[in-house]
């Protein structure tokens, strides 16, 4: 392989990695919608009746959220939490669980 064709090769596995991240938000803000939302809330506060049923349900807007570790988030994202919460490591990659954790994480900022 010349030099010309392995630095055009590096070039776009640059740019098309660049572009994958720039989705990442948009990818993880669609899984969150679809497969979150209906129960930890649209920004990450449960509705109340949702969580009077489920005393358990973390408020993703409060500001000690933020310390939670993102270890422990993609445990409970991929494991779930019996009986409420089923898992989703069958569901998602590892790389959409991390993007959930990052995008989680953004409610508790605001």
């Amino acid at each position: 392989m010349t030099t010309k064709v392995m630095v055009l090769t590096a070039l776009f596995a640059i740019a098309t990695a660049g572009a994958l991240c720039a989705q990442q938000p948009a990818d993880a803000a669609s899984l969150y919608a679809k497969s979150c939302a209906s129960c930890h809330g649209p920004r990450g506060t449960p509705a109340p009746a949702m969580a009077r049923s489920m005393p358990r349900l973390p408020d993703f807007a409060a500001a000690t959220f933020a310390a939670t570790p993102d270890s422990a988030l993609r445990s409970v994202i991929a494991d779930g939490k019996p009986p409420m919460m089923v898992a989703y490591k069958t569901r998602f990659t590892a790389a959409q669980i991390a993007s959930l954790v990052t995008y989680i994480k953004t409610f508790s900022r605001h």
